[in-house]
């Protein structure tokens, strides 16, 4: 790799710390465990675009831990990902049925770019769920 090719990796990394700094992980993880709970028990029809989304933002947040992506993939699903958990935007979330239909297609292209980095398991999440739910109950 060229000292310029270098340098260029250098910057783009430290683009991704800056954006990182204002990102929430932990706020996305509750929207996608509050919609998870809220349609998993409700066929796809049903479920509709809220139930798409769980599935796009699982796989956008589990893949910011493979080491394997690239910095600018990175970029990409960090604003996708702010993209879903941002209130305001095209449509507004609180509107039933279409409120997450925007941004269903404003993320697809990135979630189809890096599903391959992707281990999201809506099995896995729906026992993560359970298992914050059994703390709950129990006070822990």
């Amino acid at each position: 790799m060229s000292d310029e090719e270098e340098e260029k990796r250098v910057s783009e990394e430290e683009l991704v710390n800056t954006y990182q700094k204002h990102f929430d992980k932990n706020l996305a993880l509750k929207l996608l465990k509050k919609l998870r709970k809220s349609t998993r028990n409700k066929s796809k029809i049903i479920a509709g675009t809220a139930g798409a989304i769980v599935s796009s933002l699982g796989k956008l947040l589990s893949t910011l831990d493979n080491p394997d992506m690239s910095v600018h993939l990175k970029a990409l699903v960090i604003g996708a990902i702010g993209y879903i958990i941002l209130p305001l935007d095209l449509i507004p979330d609180m509107l039933p049925a279409v409120g997450y239909g925007d941004d269903l297609a404003s993320v697809a292209g990135v979630v189809a770019a890096v599903a391959a980095y992707s281990d999201f398991s809506l099995d896995e999440l729906d026992k993560e769920i359970d298992a914050d739910s059994v703390l709950k109950i129990t006070g822990e």
